[in-house]
């Protein structure tokens, strides 16, 4: 798990620190338990047991509920003395334009809180509020950060991460009518592929190699990755619906993943001395960091396309012979399937924004869809309706960027609070779909109730003319992962 360091310093002997490792995880650790431990560890570390006091850069004490230390690089601990480190950071002069486009959808505090603390940062001149919007780590996850210059971190580890679309077959009808089946033909998604990563790469213009070609190219990944197959429930936009080749009685296929371990290397090496360096366009290392992110974001792109093709070898390769994989496929063919569409959902590019006066800026999206790239899926949570969206508006208002998908209503470890729900009712959905995964713990986190309804997402995104529906997907089958229930 990608993780970032939190530097603690002795408030009344700045010689003696150590760095402390946090997980960069999907939500946040929570600000009394990082307090305690704190605490806890400088005691340890600094054999003082009358450690009470932790201080953010500045001088302002940390309290239980201060959400600051959650974005903090350092900070400073001591019994009770008057603080004795630098000042407070410069900010932003002026707070950047605020935006949170959620009427019907819940917005956690924290999240709230987050995106202030990014509008603050210096360069930042907006930030949106998507109606997914929960908190990160340290981040908001659902939302559009639109800046001068560049800040790796709020586009986060998995650079490149997004969602792509492809057509499996003409007929859905054997696939809604038996998923357990479908399901059972999924096996050997979670192990390295066995072909040319090289090759495959080198269709996308990489000619780059790194350590994760090998291991993990055209796997899904944990956390809220996914790879579902579905069929359309409903067009609501019949001739948007043709020109992307959708039809009511064919079988479809989400891929849900992005750089597998790539892009949290990048951003590991741009925040090895500052946890949120910021590039301005001006600094020699800016061009160089475009080039490591456009890296990623062609791998991410090659990666979704090499699970699609990896699960059309699963549902019709030459050995499966059942009648069920017979009439999807009848002639079985090693190519990839037709994509329909792929957005990218973490990434930064220049957009031209009129906040006060026209101007070019970056915009940082860290779980956030493009808005001038066309439709865009906007799954739900895996027992629900997933929505093909077309943009609308001038996206001033929403700078470009649509939700991309339900957006998390519980964190994690909340949902291995109370009783647990029996397997039976998370490997079958109540829409009749089947869900692959062997993980115990992520079958937990990642159930339906996790996530906000995607269906309020949908009409808040609407009601400030941002999109419009086109197609909503119904889950049939989704594969998080079988082979150990492993977390790579």
């Amino acid at each position: 798990m990608p993780s970032r360091v939190l530097t603690v310093i002795l408030n009344f002997d700045h010689s003696r620190k150590f760095a402390l490792l946090l997980p960069e995880q999907a939500e946040p650790l929570g600000t009394l338990n990082l307090k305690e431990r704190i605490l806890r560890e400088g005691r340890n570390k600094f054999r003082i047991k009358g450690l009470s006091s932790i201080y953010l850069q500045g001088g302002a004490l940390l309290g239980d509920e201060d959400a600051d230390v959650l974005f903090a690089a350092k900070v400073w601990v001591g019994k009770g003395e008057p603080y004795t480190g630098p000042p407070k950071p410069i900010q932003n002069e002026t707070l950047g334009t605020i935006r949170i486009i959620a009427s019907k959808s819940y917005v956690d505090d924290n999240a709230k809180k987050q995106l202030q603390h990014v509008a603050a940062l210096p360069g930042v001149r907006l930030a949106v509020g998507m109606p997914d919007l929960h908190p990160g780590n340290r981040f908001p996850i659902g939302c559009a950060i639109a800046a001068e210059g560049i800040y790796p971190a709020l586009i986060g580890s998995d650079v490149g991460c997004g969602i792509a679309l492809y057509r499996l077959s003409a007929s859905a009808s054997r696939a809604k009518a038996n998923p357990k089946k479908i399901a059972s033909l999924l096996k050997g998604l979670d192990e390295p592929w066995s072909g040319s990563t090289s090759e495959w790469l080198t269709r996308y213009g990489i000619t780059r190699s790194s350590e994760f070609d090998s291991t993990s190219l055209g796997t899904v990944g944990s956390g809220n990755h996914f790879a579902e197959i579905c069929a359309p429930e409903k067009i609501v936009d019949p001739v948007a619906a043709t020109s992307l080749n959708i039809d009511e009685g064919a079988l479809y296929l989400l891929v849900h993943t992005g750089s597998r371990g790539l892009g949290a290397s990048i951003l590991g090496r741009e925040t090895a001395e500052d946890s949120n360096p910021y590039i301005p366009p001006t600094s020699p290392h800016f061009q160089e960091y475009l080039a490591d992110h456009d890296y990623a974001v062609r791998w991410a792109v090659a990666n979704r396309d090499l699970v699609a093709y990896r699960i059309k070898e699963c549902i019709s390769g030459p050995n499966i012979t059942d009648d069920l994989a017979a009439e999807e496929n009848s002639l079985y063919q090693t190519t990839l399937p037709d994509k329909i569409l792929d957005v990218t959902h973490n990434s930064v590019t220049m957009q031209s924004l009129a906040i006060g006066e026209p101007m070019q800026l970056w915009v940082h999206r860290k779980g956030a869809a493009p808005a001038d790239k066309g439709v865009i899926p906007c799954p739900g949570s895996r027992g629900d309706f997933s929505w093909l969206l077309l943009p609308t508006g001038d996206g001033q208002h929403n700078a470009h960027s649509l939700a991309h998908g339900a957006g998390r209503r519980y964190g994690r470890q909340v949902l291995h609070t109370g009783t647990k729900p029996s397997k039976s009712t998370l490997t079958t959905t109540s829409l009749g779909s089947e869900v692959v995964c062997l993980d115990s713990d992520l079958l937990i986190e990642e159930r339906p109730e996790a996530y906000k309804d995607v269906q309020c997402v949908v009409e808040d995104m609407e009601a400030e003319n941002a999109c419009k529906g086109v197609v909503v997907l119904r889950p049939i089958v989704t594969y998080k992962v079988r082979e150990g229930g492993g977390r790579r």
